[in-house]
């Protein structure tokens, strides 16, 4: 599957599972394997469902990322899921790959918080109080 993000270099997408752990990564790693064929410039894996991650499998992800740079190819991870995100940063992982969101991840707004500049409050003011 090739999906077009902002270098805009056609990708092998991968998505991956909710739970990224010893036990599921065979499975992940014949469609990583099936998508290195295809030499694409990038591998991409798309970690926006990731809930729980172990230690086994964020070593498969630097062992992963030296593979395809030896086969010339690059890792990127897309979108990671608030928890995959903070795993990366906790780990400093985050320094050693790379990174990338394909979309705007915007938090909703806040009754209580002060209006976005440019954005007008709701009717009754920021808190519907008159």
């Amino acid at each position: 599957m090739a999906i077009k993000i902002d270098s805009g270099m056609p990708t092998s997408a991968i998505s991956v599972p909710q739970q990224l752990l010893q036990r599921t990564l065979p499975t992940l790693e014949r469609r990583v394997d099936d998508a290195i064929a295809g030499k694409p410039p990038f591998v991409d894996l798309d970690m926006s469902p990731v809930q729980i991650i172990d230690s086994v499998s964020l070593n498969w992800l630097l062992a992963l990322q030296a593979r395809l740079e030896l086969l010339g190819s690059r890792l990127r991870i897309l979108d990671p899921s608030p928890v995959m995100a903070d795993v990366l940063l906790a780990t400093r992982l985050d320094t050693r790959l790379t990174i990338e969101t394909t979309f705007c991840q915007l938090p909703l707004p806040d009754s209580d918080a002060p209006a976005a500049a440019g954005v007008a409050p709701a009717a009754g003011g920021a808190n519907g109080r008159q």
